[in-house]
């Protein structure tokens, strides 16, 4: 009597501890995600995931799992699953690479490179990953792309307008819009101190850009006209029309050069020579020869 009743708690106390624990979930047809929720809700979690490249199931989709559905196992226990499909890749990181570099580093890892678009940003250099979709560290299947936005550099802003303002107004003008200023002298008949002209001439440009001014020195500059082959009268007149002052020389005798003889009794040298800018009042001196007699 008393072996029947031992065995009696014996069996009792087995078929208690096979009912322990939770029922594993079957989630096999399911995709990674549907498995993934469905394991977590029961109380255990996804462990190790292995790929099957040769099965004929959707890519994605879990094959097997271990343990088996039903089986009870304790709070969080791992559920292993075989998956359809070849193994996901790691996205690695494009960021601040030029796009050529980025193209072979997807490739490389099995992947391809999907959308690529530009925009500006002041924190990557032009021509290099500004961002990517998805991030690094993503997994992802083998042979999908990944979204580039390409970085065109810092975007261009409004060169203010400078000319014919003071040279101290438009340095601040200039540099409170981004820009560095260079600062050249050039004579001009413009008030002192004045911008007479900007460079570059563009209506934008990226912020940091050198623009340089020229600055009026408030000196009248003119071009000294050719007056060589005209008679010294004419030749004189049109040098004073043009803000200039005169010095005749008149040569009586032998020329130093017989190139000169076709201008007998005309202008045969001026100094300075036509095209010249010189300064306004600057003088001219001008040479005729007539022959002695």
């Amino acid at each position: 009597m008393k072996r029947i009743l031992v065995s009696a708690i014996i069996i009792c106390i087995c078929l208690t501890l096979a009912g322990c624990g939770t029922a594993t979930p079957d989630v096999t047809g399911m995709t990674i995600a549907q498995a993934t929720t469905t394991i977590e809700a029961a109380g255990f979690s996804v462990g190790q995931l292995s790929y099957d490249e040769t099965s004929a199931e959707a890519t994605g989709t879990v094959l097997a799992q271990t343990p088996e559905a039903g089986k009870r196992g304790k709070a969080g226990a791992p559920v292993d699953l075989t998956i359809a499909g070849p193994a996901p890749v790691v996205v690695p990181d494009l960021l601040g690479m030029e796009k050529g570099a980025a193209e072979a580093v997807l490739t490389k890892a099995g992947l391809v490179v999907g959308d690529v678009t530009e925009s500006y940003d002041t924190s990557v250099s032009a021509g290099s990953v500004a961002t990517q979709t998805p991030a690094p560290g993503t997994m992802l299947e083998r042979g999908l792309g990944v979204a580039i936005i390409v970085s065109k550099g810092p975007e261009p802003v409004a060169i203010p307008a400078v000319v014919g303002k003071p040279e101290a107004e438009a340095r601040t003008l200039l540099e409170t819009a981004g820009f560095k200023v260079k600062v050249e002298a050039k004579d001009d008949a413009a008030d002192k101190g004045t911008v007479i002209a900007i460079d570059p001439k563009d209506k934008t440009a990226v912020p940091g850009t050198t623009v340089v001014i020229s600055v009026s020195t408030g000196v009248d500059i003119v071009t000294v006209p050719k007056v060589t082959g005209m008679y010294p009268d004419d030749a004189a007149a049109k040098l004073r029309a043009a803000g200039l002052t005169v010095k005749e020389v008149y040569i009586h005798g032998p020329l130093d050069s017989d190139a000169f003889k076709e201008f007998i009794g005309q202008v045969y040298r001026q100094t300075p020579k036509a095209g010249s800018l010189v300064p306004r009042g600057t003088m001219v001196e001008i040479r005729s020869w007539w022959e002695a007699g």
